[in-house]
């Protein structure tokens, strides 16, 4: 009779752990499943061409947001910000562009104005600073296509009070 109860408890314990085990198994079994199939969820959306188009989207707004904003701040002059040094104005006469000579070294043989064809000007600005082994350079270019015709023969350049006036007559 003793040996029978040893037997059903042993019978007993052998289901409970079996049951547990059953238990175990199952739940690491659901666990990796339910990984696998986020996981591959995941990657099939991170690789689907919808998926990179509007990652792509995101970046070119991004970047163009960067870029107006880059547009509208004002010039970095060494290290201090300062505002544009080109002014274009027009009156009934002429165009009158007002260059500011300081971020340049407050002389005009720094800035070079050039003319294209079809009403186009092109002004250029550069200034060097050197201190000690350090070298510093401003550059800056803008191109303006002027929209009434130009006697660009009849140009006209004064320096006044830190500033280069160009005169531009229109065409008669």
């Amino acid at each position: 009779m003793e040996s029978e109860l040893n037997t059903e408890k042993t019978c007993k314990c052998k289901e409970g752990c079996l049951k547990y085990a059953v238990i175990f198994v199952g739940t690491i079994i659901g666990a990796f499943l339910a990984f696998y199939f986020v996981a591959d969820f995941t990657i099939k959306s991170m690789l689907s061409p919808e998926h990179q188009m509007r990652k792509a989207e995101k970046m070119m707004r991004q970047m163009d947001r960067q870029m107006t904003r880059d547009m509208d701040r004002d010039i970095a002059v060494i290290g201090r910000m300062m505002p544009n040094p080109v002014n274009l104005a027009e009156n009934e006469k002429s165009y009158i562009v007002t260059i500011a000579l300081k971020p340049f070294g407050n002389t005009s043989k720094n800035i070079n104005i050039s003319v294209e064809s079809n009403n186009i000007l092109k002004i250029n600005g550069s200034k060097e600073i050197k201190k000690g082994d350090k070298e510093n350079m401003m550059n800056m270019e803008q191109t303006y296509l002027l929209d009434k015709n130009v006697d660009f023969e009849k140009m006209t350049k004064t320096e006044e009070k830190g500033k280069l006036v160009v005169t531009l007559p229109f065409l008669e």
